[in-house]
């Protein structure tokens, strides 16, 4: 197949809607929902795509098997793409940041000071990251439910369909090294597919913005627009001299994709067609009702809680210390990150009426089920209700225990060291997964990461909160493993002891706890060279029990809790196997709309259009922000400082290649009405020819609830390449990376001549790649020679009129 697209289909379709793409904020936003399966993509509208821009076959972004999608990567969790025939890897700063700061040190501050490997030899390890390339995918779901079809109690129906998924990966994984696979659910477990992914575990640090590019207005702006994050960093992938993948060796090859993303070197425009590839993480929009009133009753609200004391925590001891700082940053930023999410789906389901949607929407479903004479349909509602009161009774138990993982570093390390050695004494298809012999390296990773970033003092503050939050709970859940611990009586809070000032502010009364987290923290021995890592290899529950260590302890008492958890988990989703194929049938008789299912971190495609909104009355917000923008907001206080090299070539920057010729600057972020979520995060997005255009990396603050229902507000916000084309190119004059980007001959261009008031747009200056026939601000528009051609003056008219207007 051919590895990079540029196929240039009619050119009438696109010219005809000039005046919309011109336009900063189109009047209505088309309703571009849905986050399509790679078998979806070839039932699409194929007229309506057309007319928004595309000008790909749908069967080349994928079908059967192959397509352009396979550019897309699964990095750890986040997406991505390649963007070279070399294995160079683009996603988020925010995706590399652990990978960075396991690296840094106060000498060597990566996070602070950025980093470019100006040859191979210089990239540096990417701990703890791997790639999953995309193979193929299958419908298994006949093989999943076999065994459980018959089966009445609802745990082991759970047990049984799990069972099938561990069979169906291991049979999958055994033909050869380097096979990942997956079986994930679909429609509410309609449907089950095998997702057979090839696993590149050597990932290299290649280039990384400094922190005051990479995580520019910080939590203020996050979440938020105008947004100027130059919210991007690139890796890239090695395997071993066969092309077999590897872990990290001398040796190693940069890994060659069958398929990787061009650049779209001339950039994007409002209106333009642009498409998001990745792995959204998780949306909620076929939730029953009663699930979603817990979420915005209990879930949300414990979240903003408790993580709002965690952050609080890193933030203010961070502040203390350099080499703190740097232990806890990656930590801090994913829990703030989470809890400004809480924080905006609270506002968000009010801000679209969520809630009276849904029970209206229940109230159809009621009505729909009673006549519709079927049985299952009479029972899903009261059936799925009375889970959810369950989950209410034991909810702030269990949220503790599945959050403890997050904080104290020396507990969470004790619990799985507990957890792999209970777990290894059963076969190993009957472990829970994170256990199981296929996931030993990742859970030692995360051992690793732990010890690595520990810190004593945060860590007995975290512990203190932990133990505070389980002395509250209600007496029919109480801990056991805490029940020895009282509280210290409350101390007055001398001024110049800012911990203790710290933990009196907080809400747990964790300061209470305080002594006696410092004392466990002095008497283990996990911290001892080599005694975790004997522990985690040995897997013996006496030698642990006989270890004396007290974190081993605590985690020996919590483990039977954690596996009861676990256990009214699996029932729950027993009985979910039963409820959600019928509520799902349900929804799609009373619900209109497109049908996708939720996100589950499989591939999907989202199409969307450039576009700004109306964020409330009033209030209009444009599709792109620039460089003038970011300058704007520099205050030289964080999270608004930016390096002075950036801020020498700031002054030429307009007189760059990379400067858009429409806004007359260099572009950093764009708006499209892409429907995307977390996990989308690194997401690459494509415009019409299949050309990499830019990073997905967030949505605006509006459209944080729309994991629970769509909006017509739906904004993602991408990183325009061009930022970071131009950082390589006038900061950081990186001139192999834009080689091998396929733009390094742009780097002597001038200036492409700008469009405005009125003046014609003519073709971008300096030399252009070998394909080319035409500048790409002006491809599709009359640029080729012929009678087909449109006269490009109309664009500045239309401009020039629109401004008049204004």
């Amino acid at each position: 197949m051919h590895t990079r697209p540029h196929l240039v289909l009619s050119r009438s379709a696109r010219c005809l809607g000039l005046a919309a793409a011109v336009s900063l904020v189109a009047s209505p936003a088309r309703a571009d929902e849905g986050q399509w399966m790679p078998g979806q993509i070839v039932e699409l509208d194929r007229a309506k795509l057309s007319a928004m821009g595309l000008e790909l076959p749908l069967e080349q972004l994928w079908s059967d098997n192959t397509g352009l999608m396979r550019a897309a990567v699964n990095l750890s969790g986040c997406s991505a793409a390649f963007v070279s025939a070399e294995g160079l890897i683009a996603t988020n700063h925010h995706c590399a940041h652990g990978a960075i700061q396991a690296v840094s040190s106060v000498e060597h501050d990566y996070l602070k000071d950025g980093f470019l490997a100006r040859t191979r030899a210089e990239e540096l390890p990417g701990k703890g990251l791997s790639v999953r390339v995309l193979e193929r995918i299958d419908d298994v779901t006949a093989e999943v439910l076999a065994g459980a079809a018959e089966l009445t109690d609802d745990r082991a129906r759970a047990q049984a369909i799990d069972r099938a998924r561990k069979q169906i990966v291991d049979a999958c994984e055994k033909p050869g090294g380097g096979l990942r696979c997956e079986v994930a659910a679909f429609y509410n477990m309609s449907l089950f597919q095998r997702f057979t992914y090839r696993e590149l575990r050597d990932v290299r640090l290649v280039y990384a913005p400094p922190s005051a590019i990479g995580e520019f207005g910080g939590e203020i702006d996050n979440w938020m627009w105008p947004r100027h994050t130059g919210d991007f960093t690139l890796l890239r992938a090695y395997v071993g001299p066969g092309g077999e993948p590897a872990e990290r060796a001398d040796a190693n090859v940069p890994y060659k994709p069958d398929v990787w993303l061009p650049v779209a070197h001339s950039g994007v425009k409002a209106g333009d067609f642009v498409a998001v590839l990745g792995y959204p993480g998780n949306t909620e929009r076929y939730l029953p009702l009663s699930e979603v009133e817990r979420y915005a009753s209990q879930i949300f609200p414990a979240r903003i809680d408790l993580l709002g004391e965690w952050v609080a925590i890193f933030e203010e001891l961070g502040a203390t210390d350099p080499a703190r700082a740097i232990k806890v940053a990656s930590a801090k930023k994913g829990l703030a990150n989470r809890l400004k999410n809480a924080r905006g789906m609270l506002a968000g389901f009010a801000a679209i009426g969520l809630l009276e949607r849904r029970r209206a929407e229940e109230a159809e479903l009621e009505k729909w089920a009673a006549d519709s004479g079927d049985r299952s349909h009479r029972e899903a509602l009261p059936a799925l209700r009375k889970l959810s009161e369950e989950r209410k009774d034991s909810f702030a138990h269990d949220y503790l225990l599945e959050q403890v993982p997050n904080g104290p570093n020396l507990l969470g390390l004790a619990i799985d060291l507990v957890r792999r050695a209970r777990e290894r004494q059963k076969p190993d298809l009957e472990r829970s997964s994170g256990y199981m012999d296929r996931n030993e390296k990742k859970l030692w990773d995360r051992q690793e990461r732990r010890l690595r970033d520990f810190d004593p003092e945060v860590d007995a503050h975290l512990l203190a909160s932990v133990i505070a939050r389980a002395q509250a709970l209600p007496a029919a859940w109480k801990l056991d493993a805490f029940k020895d611990m009282s509280p210290e009586p409350v101390a007055a809070r001398p001024g110049a002891d800012g911990a203790k000032d710290m933990a009196a502010k907080s809400g747990s009364g964790r300061e209470r706890y305080l002594k006696q987290a410092r004392q466990l923290i002095a008497r283990t021995k996990l911290l001892g060279e080599g005694k975790a890592k004997a522990l985690f290899d040995a897997a013996d529950p006496a030698a642990l029990a006989a270890s004396g260590d007290p974190f081993v302890a605590l985690a020996l008492a919590l483990a039977p809790a954690i596996e009861a958890a676990e256990a009214r988990a699996e029932t729950r989703a027993g009985a979910l196997s039963r409820l959600g194929p019928a509520y799902f049938s349900m929804l799609r008789k009373v619900r209109s709309g497109p049908v996708y299912p939720d996100a589950n971190g499989t591939l999907r495609l989202s199409y969307a259009s450039i576009q700004g909104y109306k964020p409330r009355e009033g209030l209009v917000a444009t599709p792109q922000t620039t460089l003038t923008g970011q300058m704007a907001k520099v205050t030289g206080e964080d999270p608004f400082t930016m390096p002075e090299r950036v801020l020498a070539a700031v002054p030429k920057a307009r007189e760059s290649y990379w400067a858009d010729p429409i806004l007359g600057d260099v572009p950093i972020a764009f708006l499209s009405t892409g429907d995307t979520t977390g996990g989308n995060s690194g997401s690459p997005v494509i415009n019409g020819r299949g050309e990499f255009v830019g990073l997905n990396f967030d949505r605006v603050w509006e459209n944080i609830a729309g994991d629970f229902g769509y909006s017509e507000r739906s904004r993602n916000i991408v990183v325009d390449v061009r930022y970071l084309l131009w950082l390589l190119d006038k900061v950081e004059d990186a001139d192999a990376l834009l080689q091998e980007l396929g733009v390094g001959g742009l780097r002597v261009a001038g200036a492409r001549a700008q469009v405005g008031e009125g003046a014609p747009g003519p073709a971008a200056a300096g030399p252009a790649p070998a394909h080319e026939t035409c500048p790409q601000e002006r491809r599709g528009c009359g640029c080729a020679s012929g009678p087909e051609s449109a006269p490009w003056w109309l664009v500045g008219g239309l401009l020039w009129l629109r401004r008049r207007r204004r």
